[in-house]
């Protein structure tokens, strides 16, 4: 008997050691942002024009305009930790694409659904109330427990498409290799892209070449 209790006692430390490890590490990245995301978890971004031109708590320079820290926001996937950080690396890359370029970026970690390749939803459609749907990502920091053909091993083979994604968004998407080589050659960003064929509700009035596909 007390032999068990000992080895209750013991899974139950190591079960609490594991929680508490994760958990220090999200403290950790709350304080520094650099630090990667974790195994299955993506990075996701936002960007605001619309900012003051001074701040009580700059960004580095040349970004002193810039706060460094802001409410997370639009975040397709859940959320791990309260705020988004600067991220410097990102609004360099985004002012130069987007004129006039003073945009501020701020990044965050989020928890992907990874899924079963197996299960995943054809991403051709055949039938007219069919449209296909696109979803893009940047590759998993961490890496991820179901990793796509080398070089995108970063990428998951298979995802839950975030519901914001689609009018019904299914429970499996594979890996788009050639989309997301393409993304990579035009954006220069390490990204991971997603497809499948997303019914149009009844009664609706698009047409799927009408269709902006999602990013």
């Amino acid at each position: 008997m007390i032999r068990g209790g000992a080895l209750l006692l013991l899974g139950f430390g190591l079960t609490n050691a594991c929680h508490g490890g994760e958990a220090a590490r999200e403290a950790e990245r709350e304080l520094d942002p650099s630090v990667p995301c974790g195994e299955d978890q993506v990075r996701e971004y936002f960007c605001d024009d619309l900012l003051p031109l001074t701040s009580s708590r700059p960004a580095p320079e040349p970004f002193g305009n810039c706060p460094s820290t802001t409410d997370i926001r639009d975040s397709a996937y859940p959320a791990l930790g309260r705020v988004a950080h600067f991220d410097e690396g990102f609004t360099s890359y985004t002012r130069k694409r987007v004129p006039p370029g003073h945009s501020c970026c701020y990044g965050w970690c989020a928890q992907v659904k990874v899924a079963d390749p197996s299960l995943a939803a054809p991403a051709a459609c055949r039938d007219t109330a069919g449209m296909h749907w696109d979803y893009c990502m940047r590759e998993l920091e961490g890496g991820t427990s179901v990793p796509g053909p080398t070089p995108l091993d970063r990428c998951p083979l298979a995802i839950a498409p975030p519901e914001v994604a689609a009018f019904a968004a299914p429970r499996s998407a594979a890996l788009d290799v050639a989309q997301t080589s393409q993304r990579r050659r035009d954006k220069q960003l390490g990204e991971c892209c997603y497809g499948w064929c997303s019914q149009m509700p009844a009664g609706t009035v698009l047409k799927p070449s009408a269709h902006p596909k999602i990013k």
